[in-house]
């Protein structure tokens, strides 16, 4: 078995070019989806900060101001949503789910409420 050694430089010399081929395509393939790669980034960014600025102006911490149907009290010391909500209760609703409406109407990111305080009682 006598085997040529030109056999063996030729497909040596085939791999090293296919592999500067090779080399050469995937730099040009970075190249071209780097920049497509930063434009997605920007504009993902200038979408991101637009939609948060938007949401930024849009939010208020100030309730609206009360309709003829509800009534606006002011919290006493002692007074918990729970107890304010128990007394405005007719018994046909449960009063979990009148401290929600209390706490949706008057924007309350907690239960937790002050003595001085003016609430928005919403009409049930």
């Amino acid at each position: 078995m006598i085997t040529s050694p030109s056999f063996y430089r030729t497909i040596h010399k085939q791999d090293k070019n296919k592999a500067k081929k090779v080399n050469r395509l995937i730099r040009h393939f970075i190249k071209r989806h780097t920049v497509k790669l930063v434009v997605c980034t920007a504009v993902f960014f200038l979408l991101f900060t637009s939609f948060l600025l938007m949401g930024t102006y849009a939010s208020s911490n100030t309730p609206e101001a009360a309709s003829a149907e509800e009534q606006i009290i002011r919290v006493q010391s002692g007074d918990t949503l729970w107890n304010i909500a128990k007394q405005i209760s007719d018994g046909s609703h449960d009063i979990r789910y009148i401290v929600y409406l209390i706490k949706d109407r008057n924007d309350l990111q907690s239960t937790v409420i002050k003595p001085g305080q003016k609430l928005i009682i919403p009409s049930i």
